[in-house]
């Protein structure tokens, strides 16, 4: 969905995963080039989250790269999966864009506010902010192995995934996900004798079928960074385009047609920022 500035001028929002951004720093000759120039920053505005920053912060000269390479043009840095699905929460039932935009940084940038270095290092001095970074990756270990005890709970018809399974599974894990995040506000739908539209929630079904698409396929190797890369996709729906590796890339290729928005979306592989 474009960001439309207060001159009036529209952007497109270019969401990167980690893995992308990574490249764009490891070899700024090629795909940092690359981005640069079918990115332009005249007309798109690349965005991350919060997971990107921390999984970053892993590798302290990448991070620095990372600081020093998106600190010459404008950003975004979009809100959190429980944050969107907020949103998604206060827009249901209306006719409204959903924000996913949590703070913009400039080039032009001062002000605290909008400096990335600046923001970023007293948001990452902040003690709520120091302990999530302390234990996510204690986080992405325990909602794996979740994942995979659940495993079973869903029976597959064919050994490999298929549209026809993840429907099914959409189906069956799609309300109850919802409720189990939502627990309140689900009962207040249903108590007005109504069911919660899991359509009207991009986030999670894209989460969802994306989760679907990992577990069931047999040459999927769990990792526990695989956990942040769900993380970070549940804003794709509110973006224009997503730069990400070929499997992630894949798979939204094969939900295009079933999550609100993504048949707008333009998905972009590393091989297609390259020089």
């Amino acid at each position: 969905m474009p960001w439309k500035a207060r001159s009036g001028k529209e952007y497109s929002l270019c969401l990167l995963d980690t893995n992308a951004i990574s490249e764009i720093l490891k070899n700024p000759n090629n795909e940092g080039k690359g981005f640069i120039e079918k990115f332009p920053p005249l007309s798109f505005v690349p965005c991350f989250t919060i997971y990107n920053v921390i999984e970053l912060r892993r590798i302290t000269k990448l991070y620095e790269k990372f600081l020093d390479f998106f600190s010459i043009y404008p950003i975004f840095i979009v809100k959190p999966q429980s944050m969107i699905l907020d949103q998604e929460i206060v827009n249901y039932g209306k006719n409204s864009k959903v924000s996913i935009l949590l703070n913009a940084f400039s080039k032009k940038g001062d002000n605290p506010s909008y400096n990335i270095i600046i923001f970023f290092d007293k948001l990452f001095n902040n003690t709520q902010i120091k302990k999530i970074e302390s234990s996510w990756r204690y986080e992405e270990h325990e909602t794996l192995n979740n994942w995979l005890s659940m495993k079973e709970n869903f029976s597959v018809s064919s050994s490999y995934p298929n549209l026809e399974d993840a429907e099914e599974y959409m189906n069956e894990a799609g309300l109850q996900t919802l409720i189990n995040l939502k627990p309140d506000w689900c009962g207040s739908i249903i108590k007005n004798g109504s069911i919660p539209n899991i359509d009207n929630f991009p986030s999670l079904k894209i989460s969802l079928y994306s989760l679907y698409y990992r577990l069931y396929n047999p040459s999927w190797i769990a990792k526990p960074g695989e956990v942040t890369d769900i993380q970070i996709i549940s804003a794709v729906p509110y973006v224009d385009n997503f730069i990400t590796e070929k499997f992630q890339a894949n798979i939204i290729t094969k939900i295009k047609n079933r999550v609100k928005y993504l048949d707008l979306l333009s998905v972009k592989r590393l091989k297609d920022i390259r020089s």
